[in-house]
């Protein structure tokens, strides 16, 4: 096939086809390039017990730390309730149960909720996760009008048809 196109033909074309290249090399440092800002986290959404969309009842909010992983109702043999599934950080189960129970007193509201919490097991004694706690409350309807009550990364109320990203 050489033999079909000139050799100086084909000279001129790997000129160009390389001239091109050292082109667009040279100026593909500004192509597509983000602007340098320092801040290279995404932006995260705030917590969902903390925006008002979706408090615990009496306005508790878990004097430890703790990531919301999961709110929504459910329905079961106890009928209709909500549940909200949060991981503990930095304590073991007993006291986040202690802790949270100790808050929800406080408020006058022990009575309407109920704490299950276990620690996970095999996790390195330096590990921030601990374990995980279960709520059991009532049901409560959205108490904002506030836009980030419609955004599911934040309030952590996944539907069927929205897999759980948290």
């Amino acid at each position: 096939m050489s033999r079909l196109v000139p050799t100086r033909t084909r000279h001129r074309v790997g000129v160009v086809v390389g001239l091109v290249a050292v082109v667009l090399l040279l100026l593909s440092p500004t192509f597509g390039r983000a602007p340098v800002s320092g801040q290279y986290r995404p932006l995260l959404p705030p917590d969902g017990l903390t925006t008002g969309c979706y408090p615990l009842p009496g306005d508790v909010v878990p004097d430890f730390a703790y990531v919301l992983r999961r709110d929504g109702e459910v329905l079961d043999a106890q009928g209709l309730h909500r549940r909200a599934v949060l991981h503990f950080d930095r304590v073991d189960a007993a006291e986040a149960v202690a802790t949270l129970e100790a808050q929800f007193e406080a408020a006058g509201v022990a009575s309407d909720v109920r704490v299950t919490a276990r620690d996970f097991e095999g996790i390195a004694d330096d590990a921030v996760v601990r374990g995980e706690m279960v709520l059991d409350l009532p049901v409560v309807a959205a108490q904002s009008e506030d836009p980030v009550c419609d955004d599911p990364n934040s309030t952590k109320r996944f539907t069927p048809d929205l897999p759980d990203r948290s």
